[in-house]
């Protein structure tokens, strides 16, 4: 295999498992944020289901339609999370609303980011690899363990942001923590006396915040 045919092939390799990457966290955003909210279970799941399916298939092959297809899926769902933590999104439940940044949405992101960039450089090249580089082994597997380390670090981080309570006692008041303020950002305890899982007195709640994960407002 020549020089320039084995990049495109490693390229299209690391675009195809950070895609896969992408949709693991976003099962896992998908399973913390979708009880309750069929927005957020409908966005994380399909965007998931679509991201696993697309990386798998272009491990193997990866015509330029089918690169093309995967980054403007893929530019599509950073674009609607670069909105979603600047200006808020024009429409939905969380319309008009700056939700935070967290570890597991900005890494899903990054990851995105790089699979729109390296599908976009391979629709640039003259010829678009056949297959991606999973005959090099070696490189193949290097590329594996650091990609899935960091999917893993994602998918614990969300599910650690959501998945923790705790409450404590004092003065007649109890303060229920919802997970969602353990790695920074403000807390979504509760602030009124005698009253449990409540928001606190000013009436603002907790669900906006960030635990390092996506916040309960999704995308």
């Amino acid at each position: 295999m020549p020089g320039s045919e084995r990049a495109a092939a490693m390229v299209l390799t690391g675009v195809a498992l950070a895609s896969i990457a992408v949709g693991a966290i976003h099962v896992s955003a998908a399973d913390t944020l979708g009880n309750g909210s069929a927005q957020n279970a409908a966005f994380f799941g399909l965007a998931a289901a679509a991201e696993i399916i697309w990386g798998a298939v272009a491990l193997f092959r990866a015509p330029r339609w089918w690169l093309a297809a995967g980054m403007l899926g893929q530019l599509a769902v950073v674009g609607t999370y670069v909105v979603s933590r600047t200006v808020g999104l024009p429409v939905g439940v969380y319309a008009h609303v700056k939700l935070p940044v967290g570890y597991a949405d900005a890494l899903a992101t990054v990851l995105g980011a790089m699979v729109v960039i390296g599908a976009g450089w391979l629709l640039l090249q003259d010829r678009v690899p056949a297959r991606a580089a999973t005959r090099s082994l070696g490189a193949t597997a290097a590329m594996v363990v650091l990609v899935g380390a960091l999917a893993l670090t994602g998918v614990i981080w969300q599910n650690n942001a959501f998945g923790s309570s705790g409450g404590s006692n004092g003065g007649g008041s109890t303060s229920v923590s919802n997970g969602y303020g353990r790695y920074g950002g403000s807390s979504g305890s509760t602030g009124s006396s005698g009253s449990t899982g409540s928001t606190g007195s000013s009436g603002s709640t907790g669900g906006m915040t960030s635990g390092g994960g996506y916040s309960s407002g999704g995308y």
